[in-house]
């Protein structure tokens, strides 16, 4: 059985989990930096290594744009994407 993977990555961690049961491709669970989770579009990756490759690619985004993140949300046209902020659990 597969199960997800957090690897940390500068001060956060990227979040990582198979597609399914027996399944070959990854998705990006969340990225987490500053304290916040950000869930990137869905999308499938041949590997889990890929798919943290893509993972760091968004945590260094969002460590170069945090002022374009407003209402929870923003557009990554570099790569291809829009991340929602999750809201903390209190």
């Amino acid at each position: 059985m597969n199960i997800g993977i957090i690897e940390s990555y500068n001060s956060g961690f990227l979040d990582v989990v198979p597609e399914g049961e027996d399944s070959d491709y990854w998705q990006i669970a969340a990225v987490h930096i500053n304290g916040q989770a950000y869930c990137p579009t869905p999308g499938l990756y041949r590997s889990e290594k890929a798919a943290l490759a893509k993972a760091a690619q968004i945590y260094d985004w969002l460590a170069n744009h945090e002022g374009e993140i407003s209402n929870g949300a923003c557009n990554c046209p570099q790569l291809k994407l829009v991340l929602w902020q999750q809201p903390k659990v209190s």
